[in-house]
């Protein structure tokens, strides 16, 4: 495919996710099905272009109202080409598989486009994020802000866990090596590895056989910091496809029982056959009609350990998801704030006496964080806060993380993964 063909099928993309919502991967995914003929590289660049676009929204619409030029995905895509020093009348030539062509009169006013009226445009326009998340976003991240905001707009790095089960890091590493694929360690996990650029994981025999999973290095923490052992009674409250069940399972060596739950029976039908592929035979599946199942009730004060990773906003995965943050409204926020409540509510019942609970997000906002951890505590008095293991007790520094006595969160520019908090509590012993 030329540059223009890769240009109109953007267009054509950002079209559809403005009429559907559909999340930018699933809707990459059917589009290039139904166009098999596409090549990897002209998908890489597509997918690139799309991407970009949606990380940049804001400011490139700004850029497009300065000079009076209609804000619409054709005209996102034209301005973005332009900063990119590409010339956007061989681009938009009209050409089969081509966009059409601007009028003079419109080329004249592209080229008017100066990057630097954005010194001068508001901080949502210039970080590219929802003007109504601006409270929350300054109470949450205070003079974190621009930075964190600027690193939602790079690219994520490919992080996977290595399967302890299976292999060793270590044994990874050079196995990968060998097929010409370099891996850097991650410097938080003592699971992860790190690829820069885009690798064709799922087609590797290590894959197949078990020896990882993708996994971001900060959802590796997680798992990590409930510090579940051998022989434990083990629940993973919200497990989707059960990432954190299967590296909470490799921490128990197989040993003990660990429950993974959720409403999502898709997602958690997909657990079966990753936990096959990982050699995993202590997880147990559960559907849930609610959070308030009554499975709850039946399997009330048997586990040691409760791990409740909560539907959330997702706003600590736009590198990953750039388009979610401009599908998120107010109203998803507040309903997602009670959700979580209502979860914590029931859950917390599953924890015996003496047993640990973990509240888990990916989320940057503190309604769905530290606001959601104080309220737990002061509406369930027979839970305790529980000190989690301090950075240099688990092998890296605490400038990489924000922690407080029994709180941990992880930031893009900060720790250099997506952003996730934990908050960990113990019920009280009974006498």
């Amino acid at each position: 495919m030329k540059s223009a063909a890769q240009i109109q099928a953007t267009i054509e993309l950002l079209d559809e996710r403005d009429e559907t919502k559909y999340p930018a991967d699933r809707l990459m995914a059917g589009y290039f099905k139904q166009r098999r003929y596409i090549g990897s590289k002209d998908k890489a660049a597509i997918s690139e272009y799309f991407y970009s676009v949606l990380r940049q929204r804001n400011t490139l619409a700004h850029l497009l109202s300065t000079v009076e030029l209609p804000v619409d995905n054709r005209g996102l895509m034209a301005v973005m080409a332009q900063m990119q020093g590409l010339a956007l009348a061989d681009l938009f030539n009209g050409e089969r598989y081509s966009p059409a062509p601007f009028e003079a009169a419109l080329l004249t006013k592209f080229a008017k486009i100066d990057p630097a009226d954005l010194e001068s445009a508001p901080q949502h326009v210039r970080l590219n994020y929802p003007e109504w998340l601006e409270m929350e976003l300054v109470a949450s991240l205070g003079d974190r802000l621009e930075q964190e905001m600027l690193a939602m707009g790079e690219r994520a790095s490919t992080d996977i866990r290595v399967n302890t089960l299976k292999t060793t890091r270590d044994e990874l590493k050079a196995t990968l090596a060998q097929q010409g694929l370099s891996a850097t360690s991650t410097s938080l996990s003592p699971w992860g590895l790190r690829f820069d650029g885009r690798v064709a994981l799922f087609n590797l025999q290590s894959f197949r056989d078990g020896w990882f999973e993708v996994q971001d290095e900060g959802s590796q923490l997680l798992a990590w910091l409930t510090q579940v052992e051998a022989g434990q009674t083990v629940i993973d409250f919200c497990a989707g496809a059960g990432g954190k069940s299967l590296a909470m399972a490799a921490m128990m060596n197989n040993k003990g029982a660990l429950y993974a739950c959720d409403v999502h029976s898709k997602r958690l039908g997909q657990l079966a056959k990753r936990k096959n592929r990982a050699g995993v035979h202590n997880i147990r599946t559960h559907v849930l009609s609610s959070e308030q199942d009554k499975w709850v009730k039946q399997h009330a004060a048997r586990a040691d350990v409760v791990l409740i990773d909560a539907p959330c906003s997702g706003t600590g995965t736009w590198r990953r998801s750039p388009d979610s943050r401009w599908n998120l409204s107010a109203n998803d926020v507040d309903e997602l704030v009670a959700l979580q409540r209502s979860i914590l509510s029931s859950a917390q019942r599953l924890v015996k006496p003496g047993g640990r609970l973990y509240y888990a997000t990916c989320s940057l906002l503190n309604a769905e964080n530290q606001e959601q951890a104080e309220w737990f505590a002061a509406e369930n008095p027979n839970f305790s806060a529980l000190t989690l293991p301090a950075p240099d007790a688990l092998g890296f520094s605490a400038e990489c993380v924000k922690v407080g006595n029994n709180t941990f969160q992880t930031l893009p520019a900060l720790s250099n993964t997506d952003a996730f908090f934990l908050a960990a509590f113990t019920r009280e012993s009974e006498d």
